[in-house]
C-alpha cells in the first residue's frame, strides 16, 4: 500500500507540473497574465557609440553680429548675419508680462554692429561671444539699482530690456581683455607665429600685456560712445560690411553676363565691317 501511495503521489505531482506549464503557455499564447514562475528572456542591450564633439566649421567665431530691437532696445548676439528664432529666444530673460517679443519680426530688428577678430581667431571670437552673452544675462537678472526698485513692474521691465548701452560697454571691456579666462590676451606671443597683430597695453598692476586686434563695424557711429573708453587694440569702422551674395545669385548673374556677351558679339562684328 505504501508503494502504491508513493507512485500515485509522483504521478499527481507530474500531472500538476504539466498542468502548470500548459496553463502558463496558454496564458502567454492568449495574451493573458504571466505565470508567477515565468521569467522572460532578457532583452539584448543595444550599445550606441559615444558621440564625439563635432569640430566647428572653418571661420566659425572669427566674427559675430549684434542685433538691436528698434522699439525696446533688446539686444541679440548671433554667429550668423541672420537671426535664428530658437537661438535668439535663448538670450531673452523674463522681465515682465508681454515684454518679450512673441515673434521675431525682421522689420523691428536691425544689425547694430559686427565684431571681427580676424582669420584663424575663431577660438578668440567664441570666447568673446560667450562672455558677452553671460554679461547681458547678468544685467537683466543681477541688478541692485534702487531706481529700478522704485519703478512699477512694467517700467522696470522696459528699463531692463534696454540693453544697448550695457552691450556696448561690455564689448569694450571684453575686447580690452577683462574677465577671467579671456582669450583676447595673448598668452604666448612667439607661439602665435606673428600671424596675430597685437597691441601692448598696461594692466592694473603696471605690467605689460598683449591683446589681439579686433575690428568693430558700426551701423551708427554714435553707438560706440556708450562706452567710456576703448583699448588701443580695437579699430572702429563706420558702416557694416555687405552681406555675401548667395551662390544661386552669383550663378544667375554669371549666366546673364554670358548671355549678354553672346548677344552683343554679332553686333560688334557688323559694326567692324
Amino acid at each position: 500500500m505504501l508503494g502504491q501511495f508513493v507512485l500515485l503521489g509522483n504521478a499527481a505531482a507530474a500531472t500538476t507540473a504539466t498542468t502548470t506549464t500548459t496553463t502558463a503557455a496558454a496564458a502567454l499564447a492568449l495574451g493573458g497574465v504571466r505565470h508567477k514562475h515565468y521569467r522572460p528572456a532578457p532583452k539584448e542591450v543595444r550599445k550606441f557609440p559615444k558621440k564625439l564633439r563635432s569640430t566647428p566649421p572653418d571661420g566659425h567665431g572669427e566674427r559675430f553680429w549684434v542685433f538691436n530691437h528698434i522699439d525696446s532696445d533688446l539686444v541679440v548676439y548671433s554667429m550668423e548675419s541672420e537671426m535664428r528664432r530658437n537661438r535668439a529666444y535663448a538670450q531673452f530673460a523674463y522681465t515682465g508680462k508681454k515684454l518679450v517679443p512673441a515673434k521675431l519680426r525682421k522689420d523691428y530688428w536691425r544689425q547694430m554692429a559686427m565684431v571681427e577678430l580676424g582669420a584663424g581667431r575663431g577660438d578668440v571670437g567664441r570666447s568673446v561671444y560667450q562672455k558677452l552673452r553671460e554679461l547681458m544675462k547678468r544685467h537683466q537678472l543681477e541688478w541692485e539699482d534702487e531706481a529700478l526698485l522704485n519703478m512699477s513692474r512694467r517700467e522696470r521691465g522696459k528699463a531692463l530690456n534696454d540693453q544697448r548701452g550695457n552691450v556696448v560697454a561690455d564689448i569694450a571691456a571684453v575686447l580690452a581683455g577683462r574677465g577671467k579666462g579671456n582669450k583676447m590676451l595673448v598668452a604666448d606671443a612667439p607661439a602665435a607665429g606673428g600671424e596675430a597683430v597685437t597691441k601692448v597695453d598696461k594692466n592694473k598692476d603696471g605690467a605689460t600685456e598683449e591683446l589681439y586686434e579686433a575690428t568693430v563695424y558700426w551701423a551708427n557711429e554714435q553707438d560706440k560712445y556708450y562706452a567710456a573708453s576703448w583699448s588701443d587694440n580695437v579699430t572702429h569702422v563706420i558702416g557694416l560690411p555687405e552681406k555675401p551674395k548667395k551662390v544661386k545669385e552669383v550663378v544667375v548673374e554669371t549666366e546673364a553676363a554670358a548671355t549678354e556677351a553672346v548677344e552683343e558679339a554679332p553686333k560688334a562684328d557688323v559694326a567692324a565691317q
